[in-house]
């Protein structure tokens, strides 16, 4: 249930997100929802009583925020705004799970089974044949550049978090990586342009939805999965996101809906199922980084985080 739930998060991050670019300029919405979503996680960490991160464990944590959200986020959306195709963007974005598990191999953290490999790649046909017939080529060498940068961060952040060992709480610890995603952005944003939200009704609940729901929600099921299945099986659901979101965006956005959504689901759904399979040894990040208390992702049910970029102004 809880990937099923944060890939449907995941991939309502791309088609909010395609709403709400149409009216604040990208990176303030990165920004300003970044600065919401750590305040709202620091007051659920408070109400919860979770311990927050202290000293080098404070330094590991907030340097873990920078690639898997300023880099990430940041990078994806200067790609779109300097022209990137939102398909091609999105093609590469989520190859990252493909990254992630040959990390895991050449570091020696966890050993794949051919039916693991097998799932990986399976899962990315997934993905090439839900964007085949939108795929574009990068308008530039910058484009293609920043979009790497953001596939680099997503890796790179996701393979830091399965690593991260610490008793501090979920929400503790998510508040202070997109705080400092937020600090970044601060000095980022205002150099490719304004930075208000306007305050209309349609600006207003995009943004609400991108800073509560993918914001805040987001972040905690990512978590929460990386903790309890590796970073390879976690980064997995990634796989079946394009499909999910282009099977979305049609009602919501008016973008035609292909046939190669529906067979690019199938094939990823089918290599989603043989990538979650166990690895041949335990990944180390695969047991909880603290015990397991009512507190903490594992326990809480409801803790139980962007896919087919559909438009040039998308991004989770």
């Amino acid at each position: 249930m809880l990937g099923i739930v944060f890939v449907l998060v995941w991939s309502s991050g791309f088609v909010v997100g395609a709403l709400a670019t149409e009216r604040i300029a990208p990176l303030a919405v990165t920004l300003w929802r970044f600065v919401v979503a750590a305040a709202v996680l620091a007051v659920i960490a408070a109400r919860r009583g979770e311990r927050w991160p202290r000293g080098r464990e404070l330094v590991r944590v907030t340097a873990i925020g920078v690639p898997l959200f300023a880099l990430q986020f940041g990078a994806l959306y200067t790609a779109l705004d300097g022209g990137m195709p939102a398909s091609t963007t999105s093609l590469i974005a989520c190859s990252s799970p493909l990254w992630v598990a040959v990390v895991g191999v050449v570091a020696g953290w966890e050993r794949l089974r051919a039916a693991q490999a097998a799932g990986i790649v399976l899962g990315l046909a997934g993905v090439v044949i839900t964007l085949a017939d939108r795929v574009g080529r990068p308008p530039n060498q910058a484009a293609l550049v920043w979009t790497l940068l953001g596939l680099t961060g997503l890796t790179a952040g996701t393979v830091l978090q399965s690593r991260l060992r610490t008793s501090a709480g979920p929400s503790t610890v998510a508040a202070v990586e997109i705080a400092a995603g937020a600090a970044v952005l601060a000095v980022w944003a205002p150099l490719r342009g304004p930075v208000s939200v306007p305050f209309t009704w349609p600006a207003i609940w995009t943004f609400a939805w991108l800073a509560i729901v993918t914001g805040v929600g987001g972040p905690l099921m990512l978590f929460a999965l990386i903790r309890q299945r590796g970073a390879t099986r976690a980064s997995s659901y990634l796989f079946v996101v394009p499909a999910i979101t282009a099977i979305a965006a049609w009602p919501i956005l008016g973008t035609p809906l292909h046939y190669t959504a529906v067979v690019g689901l199938a094939v990823a759904a089918a290599g989603l199922w043989l990538a979650r399979q166990r690895t041949g040894r335990a990944d180390p990040a695969e047991r909880l980084t603290a015990p397991a208390s009512e507190d903490s992702p594992a326990a809480d049910p409801t803790l139980h985080p962007q896919g087919s970029l559909t438009s040039s102004r998308a991004a989770g």
